[in-house]
């Protein structure tokens, strides 16, 4: 999935089917850019595509980090996930809204 996102993130056209159709960006777009821009450490180039993909990788690394260290169903674990799940969609949601009011620049 990930390699897949990765290709479609370097065509130059937009694969959003969102934008495609209703000519609104969805939640998410620009997040595929974002990461690649942070695998090549330009943090600045990952917050224009998408402000929340900074967190959204810290969140990802604090999971992987919980599930080598924890043992198998230890409680902290959902909370966790419960947790970071709940901050990704709100921080997906706010860029959304920022993005459809014109406050942050079209991706």
């Amino acid at each position: 999935m990930g390699a897949v996102c990765g290709v479609l993130a370097l065509l130059p056209f937009t694969t959003c089917l969102s934008k495609i159709v209703l000519g609104r960006p969805c939640p998410g777009c620009g997040m595929t850019r974002a990461t690649l821009r942070l695998l090549r450490g330009d943090l600045a180039g990952a917050v224009r595509y998408h402000p929340a993909a900074p967190f959204a990788a810290l969140g990802l690394a604090c999971a992987v980090a919980l599930a080598l260290a924890l043992p198998e169903g230890h409680p902290l674990w959902d909370r966790f996930v419960r947790a970071a799940l709940t901050a990704l969609a709100l921080a997906l949601a706010a860029v959304w809204a920022l993005r459809l009011a014109g406050l942050l620049p079209p991706v």
